[in-house]
């Protein structure tokens, strides 16, 4: 059995910085506290996964919150932009000698423990395993080997993110599985009746 890591990159629960495009439509308040059952889906979603598991802070790594240290491996993201973070969490957990590594935010309700499992047993077949999101980026990258060519591409922080990192996938002539396709929380319109409850 391949060794095997999921890393799980979220923002510290502070008020004001959090899911900015939300709070420009409901404030402050009421983002922090979507964001915090966001946090808490993930945490959900992740806990009884057999596999090491990596939490990505994006300031100061946190062990006094509810993410419990016994399950979390601790970790402040490092970099000015998303794309070089991410390329450094990848690079460190591959170093620590893992094999297979799935990669997943916190912004999508929609991914569950079954999508996260399936990523996992489709690294044992290709280099790659991407989850697309409806707004053209992704919830889910899986990689079997460091890529840091996916780190360089132009689509980051764009609608073409998705498009940009198949094309460069094919480039290297690594083979790819793609997920289901589902939906990330950003504004308002994407918040489903539970959550808008929170906000009422």
């Amino acid at each position: 059995m391949k060794k095997s890591a999921i890393i799980i990159f979220i923002k510290n629960p502070d008020l004001g910085r959090v899911k900015k495009r939300l709070a420009q439509s409901v404030g402050d308040n009421n983002a922090l506290q979507v964001y915090r059952q966001m946090l808490a889906h993930t945490q959900q979603i992740t806990q009884s996964l057999s596999t090491d598991k990596f939490l990505y802070y994006d300031r100061e790594a946190d062990t006094n919150d509810s993410w419990p240290n016994s399950v979390y491996h601790k970790k402040t993201q490092s970099g000015k932009v998303m794309a070089s973070r991410i390329n450094t969490a990848f690079k460190q957990i591959f170093k620590m000698g893992y094999e297979h590594i799935v990669m997943i935010g916190s912004d999508c309700l929609e991914l569950d423990e079954r999508i996260i499992r399936l990523a996992f047993r489709q690294l044992d077949h290709f280099d790659c395993v991407l989850g697309p999101t409806k707004d053209g980026g992704f919830y889910l990258m899986g990689l079997t080997a460091f890529c840091p060519e996916l780190f360089r591409i132009i689509g980051w922080g764009t609608a073409q993110l998705m498009h940009e990192a198949l094309r460069c996938i094919e480039h290297l002539n690594k083979t790819c599985f793609i997920l289901p396709e589902l939906a990330d929380i950003a504004t308002v319109d994407d918040l489903d009746d539970n959550l808008k409850l929170l906000i009422i």
